[in-house]
């Protein structure tokens, strides 16, 4: 007597088709290229020029003042670690792959700080988050941190731009002793992204040097009260 055949196992639609699906991703996995890790860049830290020493100038000549310089605001774009290129007036991209290892504001304003202290003609050099209080505040706004070619000659490499408005304000009164405008640049060697970040290092320097002068410069020549 012929034995009966057993059935075949019905295996349900949904189990085939999830088992298809994990299959598809795995494989997926498999093949797309994994994403390349950002370069990360510090802002290269030059020394100062020699007339901004603290050794340069005589004990009596510190004044008896504490300085709390702010974070400089800066509008969206500005306000970012990515590095900023501007090929033309009308557009700014970003270098593929590459970022600051902070904001932009706050790598000036941690380039201020040490620059003012070093320089050694003030009491105190303090940031805005400490608890201390001050005589006088400099508040800024960034409004250029960028590398920048030049329309007139585009196969040439970039510069890089640094732009400051600051304002520096009697903590005590509320008011406004002297505001300035600041425009460094700093031509890179080559169009390299490592060229690029000497620049703006070069260029940090020029800028904490001129706004440290310009800083000494009016508080020796207004009365802010102590």
């Amino acid at each position: 007597m012929t034995q009966p055949i057993p059935s075949t196992r019905r295996i349900p639609v949904a189990a085939l088709l999830t088992a298809l699906a994990i299959s598809l991703l795995l494989s997926a996995c498999n093949v797309l290229p994994r994403a390349t890790p950002l370069r990360t860049f510090t802002l290269p830290d030059a020394s100062l020029a020699a007339p901004t020493q603290a050794s340069h100038y005589p004990a009596d000549s510190t004044l008896s003042l504490t300085l709390r310089v702010d974070t400089p605001n800066a509008n969206a774009l500005l306000d970012g670690v990515r590095m900023l290129v501007q090929p033309d007036s009308e557009e700014i991209q970003v270098y593929g792959g590459t970022r600051w290892k902070d904001r932009a504001p706050v790598l000036i304003q941690n380039r201020l700080i040490s620059a003012l202290r070093q320089d050694g003609r003030l009491q105190a050099v303090i940031s805005s988050n400490s608890p201390a209080s001050s005589n006088v505040l400099l508040s800024s706004t960034l409004t250029g941190f960028q590398s920048r070619y030049n329309a007139n000659s585009p196969d040439t490499p970039p510069d890089a731009v640094i732009e400051l408005d600051a304002q520096l304000i009697d903590s005590g009164r509320g008011r406004v002793i002297a505001t300035q405008r600041f425009s460094v640049r700093q031509a890179a060697s080559d169009e390299s992204v490592e060229a690029v970040v000497r620049a703006f290092g070069n260029a940090a320097s020029q800028l904490d040097q001129q706004v440290v002068e310009w800083t000494i410069t009016q508080l020796n020549h207004r009365s802010v009260r102590p």
